[in-house]
């Protein structure tokens, strides 16, 4: 379900995706929705010092809360992740970036979130002025705004 520390298998999936060299169509992604989760260092101890194992046990005293899958914190049972879903699936070409925008409303009564996302791809053209290669980005594909005015999902105040 997407709690919990991060899955190895997906790990290791998101890490050859984004290392390999090959521009062929079977590299292209399908993003179904987003994971939204949160890691907040509380307090961190900084101080100057001089010794290098004094600031190693400094750096260790801090305090993190985090129910990011890759920074999970054991026993974090009050705070859930909350999953974006996309009414329909975004495909991601090679070397495209994927921007998601998520915004918080509330009425009188309510609370909920609204979040679209697009998909956005560089091209390279040719200025008519300079002849020289300018690379410009063009917005591959875009979803719609999902859950607008709180229809689908909303939490009462």
């Amino acid at each position: 379900c997407g709690y919990g520390a991060v899955d190895q298998d997906v790990e290791t999936v998101a890490a050859s995706a984004s290392q390999s060299p090959s521009l062929g169509a079977e590299n292209t992604l399908t993003i179904h929705g987003f994971l939204g989760s949160f890691h907040s260092v509380l307090y961190e101890r900084i101080g100057r010092t001089d010794n290098t194992q004094q600031q190693q046990q400094q750096q260790q005293r801090s305090s993190v809360i985090s129910i990011a899958p890759s920074t999970f914190s054991v026993g974090m049972f009050s705070w859930f992740p909350l999953f974006f879903p996309l009414k329909e699936p975004l495909r991601v070409p090679p070397g495209a970036t994927v921007n998601c925008s998520v915004w918080r409303r509330s009425d009188e009564e309510r609370v909920w979130y609204e979040w679209c996302a697009e998909v956005v791809t560089t091209a390279i053209a040719t200025n008519s002025e300079t002849g020289k290669e300018e690379a410009t980005s063009v917005v591959w594909s875009t979803s719609s705004i999902h859950n607008p005015g709180g229809r689908s999902y909303h939490v009462n105040k």
